[in-house]
């Protein structure tokens, strides 16, 4: 029996199931509904390049949530540049632990979190001073183990 379904690089959620960071303001796009007419995306809904967590699944969202219905491919696998928060110690090292807040999507170096990937530049050393948010490269984890036992 063959049973592989595909290679897990991508994969598809509804919208509602995916913790997203929040937005000031949604994205504006014309031509979708006529020409000279705009449409915005819902201010807390997912958006194409979000850090996004599904449970302890972590990836990066492929495209834009018009509805909490709407289906959203997340990448799971790549490196992406996203804005990381130094919380603790030293600031955040190259090769360091990422972690994704699972209620507010925040990445930093708060290990509460779920994991998400590990820092990667070029320079080495100290990439994110304490107490400061930097856009840097990012490994992604795609998934990681949860506690041992049922609802993991």
């Amino acid at each position: 029996m063959k049973n592989f379904v595909q290679t897990g690089d991508n994969l598809s959620f509804v919208a509602s199931s995916i913790v997203a960071p929040s937005h000031a303001s949604g994205d504006t796009y014309t031509n979708l509904v006529g020409a000279g007419e705009g449409l915005s995306t819902p201010i807390n809904l997912v958006e194409s390049g979000d850090p996004v967590v599904i449970g302890r699944i972590v990836g990066v969202a492929n495209n834009d949530a018009l509805t909490s219905a709407d289906s959203i491919v997340v990448s799971t696998r790549g490196v992406y540049a996203l804005a990381v928060q130094a919380k603790y110690g030293a600031g955040i090292h190259d090769g360091e632990t990422v972690y994704i807040n699972p209620t507010t999507a925040v990445l930093s170096d708060d290990s509460t979190g779920v994991p998400f990937g590990c820092v990667v530049s070029a320079g080495g050393g100290i990439v994110i001073p304490v107490g400061s948010t930097l856009t840097v490269n990012v490994k992604l984890f795609g998934q990681t183990p949860g506690a041992t036992g049922f609802g993991s």
